[in-house]
């Protein structure tokens, strides 16, 4: 077995895009043809056609939670096959996000061998079976504990074999960030619930930091006894992660203070606004109906869809790590240092390199996308006859990037072009900058050629 996962680790070294793809595209399409097979419907509810079943497969798997038709048109064999692909989907990306990396190890300088090892806190090459159970591990005990502690946080609301379902499927959820839900208005039934609201929005974050940062963190609560520090791909995801739930949170709360968040009480609304900061990162869940928030605030909700988690995470974005980077390679050309450091490390120059290039491609396909849905939407209407369509546009396609699975609404109206094009944002989004990193990161290939220099007047 050992042996066929370092192969297989190898295979995606050497074709890490085509493998990635590959699971996700497979999984899309097993969980299409599940989706249209009889039984899957609640009673009265219409079957699904097949761009509905691909686009909330797309949802599912890639972890995204935007939906075209509600969750309660589905039957309890409906709702199995929806927690299948939004498990094997966040388990997925970790997974292979774990052998991908060890993979490309294998075939590195020895600092690339030393870095991964450090990131991933397991020895490179070694004991593979391990680093996957550790993966495994860490999600069930996650969702297992978010299930007792949903079940608990709703106690005789409704009758037990019900609410524990229903426990099971929103800890699963929201580890994985998916942020699909039962109902069909997502949480708003529970916002002044505070165990429900913090119960999700704790799990949304612990699947959002990644498994090189839990499994690091587990690590270092055994041995900080013995003065063992935290590695600085976890400082950074945890530092960054702090500073944009806070800055999330305060931003919601002074917007929508006097607005959404009018006539509720003081603890509540805080406790909404840490809550939908969390989910905005790329969770989906909401307890608040996003079209009545201001724009001031739908765009602090798209700055954090666009960031995301962490890296080897189930959460999507172009991840905390590549923003930060890139800020300190701001900081450091501003401040004219020769060196972009953190926490008192070099941070390598292909890092900055992805991090510049994921940023670029995502933007890349966001423009795509958007101006695909405009076209197909209503290229010929005006202007002044479709203001907040833009906006709403654009706050669909970032989220579908982001894979978080929030909308102002627009989902349901789509087309059917439109809808494809929002499911294939997904998967690249879900699939995209790892397969970006993973390339880059690759040693490069070809005779090193040095052509002369000469000056580009940028900026």
């Amino acid at each position: 077995m050992q042996g066929r996962l370092l192969k297989f680790a190898g295979a995606l070294a050497l074709y890490p895009a085509r493998m990635l793809f590959g699971w996700y595209l497979g999984l899309v399409g097993l969980g299409t043809a599940l989706l249209m097979a009889p039984g899957t419907r609640a009673a009265g509810a219409d079957p699904l056609g097949l761009v509905d079943a691909i686009f909330t497969a797309a949802s599912a798997a890639c972890v995204t939670g935007l939906m075209v038709t509600p969750s309660t048109e589905f039957s309890l064999t409906g709702q199995i096959i929806l927690l299948g692909l939004i498990q094997l989907g966040g388990l997925g990306i970790m997974s292979i996000a774990t052998l991908l990396f060890v993979g490309i190890t294998q075939r590195q300088p020895v600092h690339f061998r030393l870095l991964t090892k450090e990131t991933l806190g397991a020895p490179v090459g070694t004991d593979l079976m391990g680093l996957l159970l550790k993966v495994v591990g860490l999600t069930l005990a996650a969702e297992l504990a978010g299930t007792a502690m949903l079940f608990l946080a709703r106690a005789g609301e409704a009758p037990a074999g019900e609410l524990l379902w229903w426990s099971l499927f929103h800890a699963v959820s929201a580890f994985c960030n998916s942020g699909i839900s039962l109902q069909q208005d997502s949480l708003a039934a529970w916002s002044g619930n505070a165990g429900v609201l913090l119960t999700v929005g704790v799990l949304v974050i612990a699947g959002g930091l990644g498994f090189p940062v839990l499994i690091d963190i587990v690590k270092g609560g055994r041995k900080w006894a013995g003065g063992r520090r935290l590695t600085v791909h976890t400082k950074l995801v945890l530092s960054a992660s702090g500073v944009l739930l806070l800055a999330g949170a305060l931003s919601f709360w002074l917007l929508e203070r006097d607005g959404a968040l009018a006539g509720v009480g003081q603890a509540e609304a805080v406790t909404v606004a840490f809550f939908h900061s969390a989910s905005a990162r790329t969770a989906g869940f909401a307890t608040l109906e996003l079209g009545g928030l201001s724009n001031a605030t739908l765009f602090v909700l798209m700055l954090l869809m666009f960031v995301g988690g962490g890296p080897c995470s189930t959460a999507g974005g172009v991840k905390v790590t590549t923003l930060s980077v890139l800020v300190l390679q701001g900081a450091a050309q501003a401040g004219r240092r020769w060196q972009t450091a953190a926490f008192g490390r070099r941070v390598p120059a292909p890092v900055l390199v992805t991090a510049t290039v994921v940023v670029a491609v995502q933007g890349l396909i966001l423009i795509t996308g958007l101006m695909a849905i405009l076209v197909i939407q209503g290229g010929d209407v005006p202007h002044e006859a479709s203001r907040q369509d833009f906006l709403d546009t654009l706050f669909e396609t970032t989220s579908a990037l982001g894979t978080v699975g929030l909308s102002t609404g627009l989902t349901a109206e789509l087309k059917d072009p439109s809808r494809l094009v929002v499911a294939g944002m997904m998967v690249l989004g879900r699939v995209g900058p790892l397969a970006i990193a993973s390339l880059l990161m690759r040693r490069p290939a070809g005779a090193r050629i040095r052509f002369p220099e000469e000056e580009i007047i940028v900026g």
